[in-house]
This record gives C-alpha cells, structure tokens and sequence, in this order.
C-alpha cells in the first residue's frame, strides 16, 4: 500500500509496521491541500465524526495541550517540567521515569509536523538517537525533493489523552499519544482528524531520547479524539503539564 493510501480512509487501516511519523503527515498534507475535501474519518463499526475545536495555526510554537476533564474520569496523570530547553525551542531534560517519557512524547509531538524543512530536521536531530537521525534525515531530505509543500500551507498538532504502554527494560518506555491533526492553507482549515501514534523512547545520555514512531493497538484506536467519552472508554489517559 502507498503512503498516500495509507493516509486516506479508503485505504484501510495500515499494520504494524515502522512508520516516519513526519512523512505520513506530510503525505497528509498533500492530500489535503490539492484535493481540497475534508478527509472523513472512519473507524471500526464507527462512522461518526465529531469536529474538533480549530486552534490558532503555528508552525513554530507548541500548543496547550490541556485535555477538559469529564466528571466521571479519574484524575489525569501529572506530566514533569523539562529542565531546560535547546536552542531551536525544543524541550529537553525530562525525569528518567514513565511520566518523564510521557511528558517528552506529548511535548515533541506537535513539533514533529511539517514546519519547513530546515525547522522539521532541526527538531529531529534534537530529540532522535543519532541512529533514527541518520534514518529519518534521508527520509526527510527525499519527501521534502518530491513534494514541496505551497507557502501557505500549515499544519498543527494538539494532543489530547496518552496512555504510557508497559515495558520490560526501564531504559525503554512507549508512550501513545492521541493528537487531533490539522491541516490548511491561507483559506482555513482544509481537514482534522484523530492521530494516533505510539512513541518509542529510551533513556541515554541523561535524557529521553526518540526512536521510531509507529501505530498503536487497535485497542487504543478511535474514529474522534474531541470526544472524551470515546477516547477514555478506549482506554486513553487524561493528562496535566506541570
């Protein structure tokens, strides 16, 4: 199956396989921009969607993400301040526990849409291992050669709930997150829809560090992520940055 067909609902729900988060979106992009339609989201015996609330466009700064609290949820998880910050605006410095990798997760996660080439590389080298850099950064180079992206076009990514995933090694830790994606141009918003992403971390050099991004359970997958009620019966957490 094509990266353009896994990005359509037509084109089926894709397995689990080792997906470059930022080529997917960016295929996203594309689809969106030249098509021109609002990608209808469909799920497994769901054919609902709910519209997400449309946040200010940025391509640079990272979004609040502050999930509302429905009044029958627990209490959502308290996700660490990074220590500090690197140069290009990046979030740094997270505990080495599970609620560290989390808070790097939701904090990276809008920062890895497309925001201009020099920008999206940049971000990439900041949060990889050097050997999912030297991967991606090819990747990245390829898809930026094969489909430049108008000057007006913009993409945003707000995360919502997460669920921090069971692992054996404690230098490991694998964290999904649910994000609503937007795409649009000078228009407006051209289409939203839920993304769902599992982040795989591990601990090196004093700091969380990204390997690879790839799909979540499908027990964890679900056709709204505007819906609390859908996404916590799915088994999604609510979050809080500290």
């Amino acid at each position: 199956m094509s990266l353009t067909q896994q990005m359509t609902p037509y084109g089926g729900p894709p397995g689990r396989r080792r997906r470059t988060f930022l080529l997917a979106v960016a295929a996203l992009v594309l689809i969106a921009t030249t098509v021109g339609i609002t990608l209808a989201v469909t799920g497994s015996g769901d054919h609902t969607q709910t519209a997400a609330p449309t946040p200010a466009p940025t391509r640079f700064g990272i979004p609040s993400p502050q999930p509302a609290r429905t009044p029958t949820a627990p209490g959502p998880i308290l996700l660490p301040h990074p220590a500090r910050t690197a140069p290009n605006g990046v979030p740094l410095g997270f505990p080495h526990t599970p609620e560290g990798a989390a808070s790097a997760a939701i904090r990276w996660s809008p920062l890895t849409v497309p925001a201009g080439e020099d920008r999206q590389i940049g971000v990439f080298r900041t949060i990889e291992t050097d050997k999912a850099f030297a991967r991606d950064a090819a990747a990245l180079h390829a898809d930026y050669r094969a489909h430049p992206p108008a000057a007006d076009d913009w993409s945003t990514n707000t995360p919502v709930a997460l669920r921090i995933l069971p692992t054996a090694d404690a230098r490991r830790a694998t964290v999904a997150v649910l994000a609503t994606l937007q795409v649009g141009n000078s228009t407006g918003v051209t289409s939203t829809r839920p993304w769902q992403s599992a982040f795989y971390l591990v601990w090196q050099d004093g700091d969380w560090h990204l390997e690879d991004i790839e799909d979540v359970p499908d027990s964890l997958k679900v056709s709204s992520s505007s819906d609390p009620e859908k996404y916590l019966t799915a088994g999604w957490e609510e979050f809080q940055l500290g």
